[in-house]
């Protein structure tokens, strides 16, 4: 998606949310931003996790270079 119009839905979202009235609504999109940042976080978890694991292994090949 082109970075333009991704700010364009971005605004108009903020515009939309600002007007709804219903309680209910709102407290389900609520609900929506608790499981998407708990989704972020469980992804930004895995990245490091990986970097982790590739940084061993790096370690692990040099080691191994090394000795032979």
């Amino acid at each position: 998606m082109d970075t333009q119009k991704l700010q364009n839905d971005k605004l108009h979202l903020i515009q939309w949310i600002t007007q709804i009235q219903d309680h209910i609504l709102i407290e389900k999109i609520k609900s929506l931003m608790c499981t998407s940042n708990e989704s972020l976080d469980y992804i930004k978890q895995l990245k490091e996790n990986e970097t982790l694991m590739n940084k061993d292994e790096e370690c692990i090949g040099s080691k191994i270079k090394y000795e032979l």
